[in-house]
């Protein structure tokens, strides 16, 4: 879904605490804390059943998505950094809590790299001396060309992608001092305005909606 108003405005202008929060990498030797989760776990461009990985700089390659997401304790937008060119991986720390992406990608909201309000939610429990799998959200993008007609009778060909989300659990089983708190997707998940809306009514009651047993 690509809406008109670009998804950073959106929060900036309804949210709160408006402040942008920078998500900081986790190393790899750390683990979570009382105040801060550690989270693992892939984003990836799926374009046509092809993986888009490694990403690079420059075309043909596809840039690493980087991703903004609401924070529903806070109201807070919060940007995370580009994930990793050669798996699409990730390792962040985060405070606990319920995530709703509202961006993901690089360019403008036109661009078929920028993914604005995937209906994508990071439950993120509280859970010292472990580590939290997220999951692997794969961007699941088909290519399309059709032919519009204007009504002054003018003809061009239409391209671009269209994009599915999906949430794949790759942890190990049984994996040592790890918690699985997948990632979810909801097809009817509240965004843009409506999500504010709800936000504003019960934030409680919309992280409990989003998140449910996954929250701790």
């Amino acid at each position: 879904m690509k809406p008109s108003t670009p998804a950073i405005a959106l929060a900036a202008a309804f949210l709160h605490g408006c402040a942008l929060q920078p998500v900081a990498q986790a190393p790899a030797h750390q683990v979570s804390s009382e105040a801060l989760t550690v989270v693992t776990g892939r984003v990836n461009y799926v374009i046509d059943g092809q993986i888009k990985t490694p990403y690079g700089a420059f075309r043909p390659a596809w840039p690493a998505p980087p991703m903004m997401a609401l924070n529903l304790t806070t109201g807070d937008p919060h940007v995370f950094g580009a994930v990793a060119a050669a798996d699409g991986g990730f390792r962040w720390q985060l405070a606990p809590g319920a995530y709703v992406i509202s961006s993901i990608g690089v360019g403008v909201f036109t661009d078929d790299t920028r993914i604005s309000w995937p209906r994508v939610v990071l439950c993120v429990p509280r859970s010292p001396g472990t580590t939290v799998y997220l999951g692997h959200l794969r961007l699941e993008g088909r290519t399309y060309a059709e032919e519009v007609v204007l009504s002054t009778g003018t003809r061009y060909t239409s391209r671009g992608v269209r994009y599915g989300f999906q949430v794949v659990d790759e942890a190990p089983p049984g994996s040592p001092g790890q918690v699985s708190r997948l990632m979810r997707h909801g097809p009817d998940m509240p965004i843009g305005d409506r999500l504010v809306e709800r936000w504003k009514a019960d934030a409680t009651g919309l992280e409990r909606e989003l998140c449910g047993g996954l929250m701790r």
